[in-house]
């Protein structure tokens, strides 16, 4: 099919992975709302066509791509969309993620695979894919990780969790200091708790105590996806060329406070 909404597109793509819904959908209409060509990847159908035909209906330039960042083929194909719809990518956000909440006894070698194929694995393809190509094109870019910061610090019944998001602050300092020479810079960003309909319903059914994770928070509340869509967009910005391989928290002083 001819990409009907090509122009405009020479400076290229940002690539949102899980930008169907939550804090991706928040950081794909920031910068679509800033006039970049976004491309959400999900692996929701029904959630990345709604995010696409919204933004298409406000006038701004947005395509879908339906697959999973674990599977090498999606990944490639997905990045196949971006140079044919706008000439490339310029940022790569690799936003999408699954929880992993489950004492280590009871966990199955099944879940624990799949928190690693989707946070770990999921972000080393689409960087890798995104590497390739803004090495080829000769273009300077960015990439921008989801980590947590239960990545930065420890917390029971996380073990999965845990370990792959401290992988992806890992891989965001060596992709730093690999591809720095090529004009990529790579950070991450690292939420604590915040307000999204997931958390929302983990309120709602009892299995999320809001009231304790504020009095735990040094600022006193949940963090909300506009906060973490605003520390994206200047990570992906010119006003922070001289920064890359960082992990910089948004979680209310969490990680920092020593103190129960």
């Amino acid at each position: 099919m001819e990409p009907a909404n090509k122009h405009g597109s020479e400076c290229g793509a940002v690539v949102i992975t899980g930008g169907g819904s939550g804090i991706g959908r928040t950081i794909v209409e920031r910068f679509a709302q800033a006039g970049e060509a976004v491309l959400i990847f999900d692996h929701n159908e029904a959630a990345a066509e709604q995010v696409t035909a919204d933004l298409k209906a406000a006038g701004h330039r947005a395509v879908a791509f339906v697959g999973s960042v674990s599977n090498e083929d999606d990944v490639s194909a997905a990045f196949d969309l971006a140079e044919a719809y706008f000439d490339g990518v310029k940022t790569l956000i690799n936003n999408a993620g699954i929880s992993g909440n489950c004492p280590t006894i009871e966990l199955s070698l099944g879940e624990w695979q799949r928190n690693i194929d989707v946070n770990l694995t999921g972000v080393f393809l689409c960087s890798r894919e995104a590497g390739r190509r803004l090495i080829k094109s000769g273009k300077p870019g960015g990439i921008i990780n989801m980590a947590s910061m239960y990545g930065v610090v420890a917390a029971p019944n996380r073990i999965s969790y845990c370990s792959t998001k401290s992988g992806v602050v890992m891989m965001t300092k060596t992709l730093a200091l690999e591809w720095a020479s090529v004009g990529i810079r790579v950070n991450g960003i690292a939420p604590g708790y915040v307000h999204t309909d997931l958390t929302h319903e983990l309120i709602k059914t009892g299995r999320l105590d809001a009231e304790a994770l504020n009095r735990r928070t040094p600022l006193g509340r949940f963090g909300t996806p506009e906060e973490v869509a605003d520390l994206a967009w200047f990570l992906a910005s010119d006003q922070s060329r001289y920064i890359t391989g960082q992990v910089v928290g948004v979680d209310g002083g969490w990680s920092a406070n020593g103190y129960l």
